[in-house]
């Protein structure tokens, strides 16, 4: 039997133990709805992220973290939570009042295609312990806007820079995370930083050395319901970079150069 012939007998055999779990829903919109069963399908194993449609009602708690003109972030309750399977288990189960990050999208001029392609690019799988999981789309509706509802991870609901480009650029970034010895990459207030001293000048960079307060995300565990931990009053270097005609493309160029592995020589925050 090949590859792809097993992965279908496995999504068959999953699908079976999750029909009850996915029934009666539609968000309404076709073209979500078959990209919604389209994710589902692709659950082949009990580490796989069950995709779903989830309704505004389900969340209690909603708070605005975060806003910029394309997105808003709240922190949120998810009342079901979602579905669970481990290895032992013969059924899922859902992991109630569940902590969530809901990631509003609006002023698209393609708000389902922006939803979809967005979407497309979070991981099936929990296996590696990706940084970022997506467990499904909501919409609210008062407003009409689409919703990403994501894992409330430490970071996640926490920033946004101001500036477009460089939130898709961190995004990007955190999608790389395949392991956990991938560095997480975060936008970083400057208020986190203490103990500024200028080390060196030259050109278009100034470097510094700082404390980081709250420090970088980091955890040297391979099971994947271990969480992330920071290490506080990290020092660090901050390079600033100035005099650029470009400086946003510069700062994303620089940053680019850097590898996401830890063990790398110079590690990039």
């Amino acid at each position: 039997m090949s590859s792809q012939n097993i992965g279908i007998e496995y999504s068959k055999y999953y699908l079976k133990h999750l029909k009850n779990k996915l029934k009666n829903w539609t968000s309404g919109n076709e073209k979500i709805d078959n990209f919604i069963r389209e994710r589902q399908l692709k659950v082949v194993d009990h580490d796989f992220i069950v995709f779903e449609w989830i309704p505004y009602s389900q969340f209690s708690e909603i708070k605005e973290i975060s806003k910029s003109s394309s997105m808003t972030v709240y922190s949120a309750i998810w009342g079901d939570g979602p579905l669970h399977k481990s290895k032992r288990d013969k059924h899922y189960t859902r992991i109630s009042n569940k902590k969530v990050a809901l990631e509003c999208l609006h002023n698209s001029q393609n708000p389902i295609d922006s939803l979809i392609n967005k979407s497309k690019k979070y991981k099936y799988s929990t296996k590696f312990g990706p940084f970022l999981k997506l467990y499904g789309i909501s919409q609210n509706p008062d407003t009409n806007d689409y919703i990403l509802v994501q894992n409330n991870s430490l970071t996640l609901v926490n920033w946004i820079s101001g500036n477009e480009k460089i939130d898709d650029f961190i995004k990007e970034r955190q999608f790389k995370g395949n392991t956990r010895n991938d560095v997480v990459f975060e936008w970083i207030p400057y208020t986190q930083f203490n103990e500024i001293k200028e080390t060196s000048k030259i050109d278009s960079i100034t470097t510094y050395s700082a404390i980081w307060r709250n420090g970088p995300l980091y955890s040297k565990e391979y099971k994947k319901n271990k969480n992330y931990k920071r290490i506080s009053n990290k020092a660090v270097a901050l390079k600033c970079l100035h005099n650029s005609q470009n400086p946003i493309d510069f700062l994303i160029n620089k940053a680019k150069k850097y590898s996401t592995e830890y063990a790398s020589i110079y590690v990039l925050y």
